[in-house]
This record gives structure tokens, C-alpha cells and sequence, in this order.
């Protein structure tokens, strides 16, 4: 039992069997011998085990078996094994429970209501309790778990009430279920991000000039435009796309405020600035100087695609960079064709609207580059935000 099989013993008696002969084998019995049963792990559990060590994951074997036959296959696929206990030994005062099921590895004997006050007692310690099983004596604990995994070849009740079923029953699939969960979480990271820049854009118009009897800087229609090339197409790519990094899920929102407010006043206040510079200033019509303000608004929203996006490989960056650009061109299309102009109400572009937008368009850029809006540094908060 100690090098990890599972014992039966075979013995003959002459007498009946006792209705109720406890733990100790009938009374005269005579051994006859004894049957060793060796598991089969699994393929790949070991690099299983490995990679959710290596991610912080603590493992704990809770199991019908002997302790010492249970840790020595714990051991074999390389979980470590601190402390051994039996089922009977689990406290029922709630504190001396937390310290049970916090510092034992490997419970044997243990009944299927003995495994869920281990799982009760690790989620009232503050552990986020992810249970694996396959037999309906898992049920109970499957429930008190806060991530409830089941094998596709185990019980029908235990698949029925999992949050997750492994079809095949492989232990491989959960590297991969991990690295494809994080890749979707940090993509909605940032586009959540985008889109609440886009928030805080509109509060501040509503702000700054909504307030007042100035005619507003930009149609409906111009904000459908706008947002669609610097928000709707580069998220519904970049949502999809592969992504590198650690992801926590602790400060979710505070991570998108301290990005999105800050870049949607400042895009607002270079939008705006450059707006009632060509309306006043230079006196031009209200449909160019909107023209100019939808102008801004694109080059500023595409900057930050890339500022948010593009931190990290090469490939990528280049691949960001190419969206953006052919953005940009679908933009000077709209501009350049009259029957799309026309229907954006947008003019064509003169040199004195052009050269407007491209001030208000850098020196917003570099407010957003003195706020940290650059692609290293978007990387850099990313991952601080994550430690």
C-alpha cells in the first residue's frame, strides 16, 4: 500500500458471515492471500500537475483509498505530499477545520460528506476550491465547489451537475482550458477598455459643450463612422486575437477606469480643442470644422488601439499597426468618395483642415504619450496591474 496499490486480502471461513462484523475480518477466518492492484496514471498527468504547480495551484488528494496507498500515487505524478490524515480524523469544530483541510495534503478513507466540509472548510479560508471527480460520492463536494470539474467517463450525476466535463476523461485538456481562458480575459480586458474611452469621450462632450449653445462637434452619423474604425473592427479582430501576460481578476474595473477616464478627456479635449479652433479661429462652416473634430477623433481612437495593443511581440505590433493603417485609409476613402462624404455629411479636406487636425491630433498625442499612453508603457501597466 505504501508504494501506491490497492490491497485486498482473500480469506475462507467455515462460519457465516456476521450481519455486523465491524472493521476486523470474521472471527476463524483463514488468509489465503492477497491481491496487489497497481493503478495506470493517466498520460500527462504529471505534466498536468506540473503546470498547475507552477501556476500557484495547491493540490489536494481527497480519497476512499488508504492514505499511504493514495500519497504514493500522489507522489508518482509529482503532487507534493506534506501531511497524511484519515476521514475520521476531520474535525468538526469549524477553526480547528480550516486548519485541517488547510495543512493536510492527502485525506484517505474519507466519506463523501467528509469531502465537502474539506471543500466548505478551504473556501471559508478565502481558497478558490476547484473540485475534480467522477463518482456520485464526489457529488456533494462538486456542489460546495466553487469550480465543479467532472471526467466525461465518469457518473451521469456528476456530469450533470459540473461546471466543466472532460469529454475524453484527459487530464491534458486542463493546460490548455487554462491558457485559453486567460487569452479571453485579457482581451476583455482591453476592449472593455475601449469602449469605456469611448464613455467617458461622450461625458465629456455632454460636458464641455452640450452645456452650451455651441453647435455639437459631431453628428450621429459621424460617430458611427468613427467608432466603427477605431473601436467596433479592431475589437471584433483583437477580441479573437492570441495574447501574452499574467492576468489577475482582482481590480478589474479600477483597471479600466484608471485607462479609459483619463484618455477619453484628453481625447475629448483635443477632439474639442481642434473643433472651435476651425470654427472660430479660422472661421470655417460648421460640416468642416465637424470634419476636422471626426478627423481628430479617428487618429486619436487608432492611437490608442496601438497604444493598448500593440505592447509586446514584434509580430504583433506590426500586425496592429497594419489594422490601424488600413483603417485610416477607409477613413481618407470615405473623405475622398463624394457619394460617402455626402452621406456623412463630412467635406472635403482642405490643406488648412488638414493641417489643423494633425496639430490637435499630436499635441493630444503627446498628452496621452506624458499619461503613460505609449505601447511599452501600456505593456509595462498591464503587467504591474496584474502583480
Amino acid at each position: 500500500a505504501s508504494s501506491g496499490r490497492r490491497v485486498l486480502a482473500l480469506a475462507r471461513s467455515d462460519a457465516p458471515l456476521a450481519a455486523d462484523h465491524g472493521d476486523s475480518p470474521p472471527e476463524g477466518a483463514r488468509p489465503l492471500g492477497l491481491v496487489a492492484i497497481a493503478e495506470r496514471l493517466r498520460p500527462n498527468v504529471a505534466d498536468t500537475v506540473a503546470f498547475l504547480l507552477a501556476e500557484g495551484v495547491e493540490i489536494k488528494v481527497l480519497s476512499g483509498d488508504s492514505p499511504q496507498t493514495v500519497a504514493a500515487i500522489a507522489r508518482d505524478v509529482g503532487i507534493p505530499v506534506m501531511t497524511l490524515a484519515e476521514g475520521a480524523e476531520i474535525p468538526e469544530d469549524p477553526a480547528e477545520l480550516r486548519a485541517f483541510a488547510l495543512q493536510t495534503s492527502v485525506v484517505g478513507r474519507i466519506s463523501p460528506e467528509g469531502k465537502r466540509a474539506i471543500v466548505g472548510a478551504l473556501s471559508d479560508a478565502g481558497r478558490y476550491v476547484a473540485m475534480l471527480g467522477d463518482g456520485v460520492n464526489d457529488v456533494p463536494a462538486l456542489k460546495a465547489a466553487r469550480l465543479a470539474i467532472a471526467q466525461g467517463s465518469g457518473a451521469q450525476m456528476a456530469r450533470s451537475i459540473a461546471d466543466l466535463v472532460l469529454v475524453r476523461g484527459d487530464f491534458d485538456a486542463i493546460p490548455a482550458l487554462v491558457h485559453e481562458g486567460r487569452q479571453a480575459l485579457r482581451n476583455l480586458q482591453r476592449v472593455a477598455k475601449l469602449y469605456v474611452t469611448k464613455s467617458a469621450f461622450a461625458a465629456f462632450l455632454i460636458l464641455t459643450i452640450g452645456i452650451t449653445s455651441e453647435a455639437y462637434p459631431l453628428l450621429p452619423r459621424h460617430l458611427s463612422l468613427v467608432a466603427s474604425l477605431a473601436i467596433g473592427i479592431p475589437t471584433f479582430f483583437l477580441a479573437l486575437a492570441p495574447s501574452s501576460g499574467p492576468w489577475r481578476p482582482q481590480g478589474f474595473a479600477k483597471g479600466v477606469a484608471r485607462f479609459a477616464v483619463p484618455a477619453g478627456v484628453i481625447v475629448g479635449t483635443g477632439t474639442v480643442a481642434g473643433y472651435l479652433f476651425a470654427l472660430h479661429d479660422l472661421d470655417y462652416p460648421v460640416m468642416e470644422a465637424r470634419t476636422v473634430a471626426a478627423t481628430v477623433l479617428l487618429a486619436l481612437g487608432l492611437y490608442l488601439v496601438i497604444a493598448l495593443e500593440a505592447a509586446g511581440s514584434l509580430r504583433r505590433s506590426s500586425l496592429v499597426g497594419a489594422m490601424c493603417t488600413a483603417l485610416a485609409g477607409v477613413y481618407a476613402l470615405v473623405l475622398g468618395t463624394p457619394t460617402l462624404r455626402h452621406f456623412f455629411q463630412l467635406s472635403a479636406p482642405t490643406a488648412g483642415m488638414l493641417a489643423t487636425a494633425a496639430v490637435a491630433t499630436l499635441l493630444s498625442i503627446a498628452a496621452l504619450a506624458l499619461a503613460g499612453y505609449v505601447p511599452s508603457a501600456a505593456g509595462a501597466r498591464e503587467a504591474g496591474a496584474a502583480a
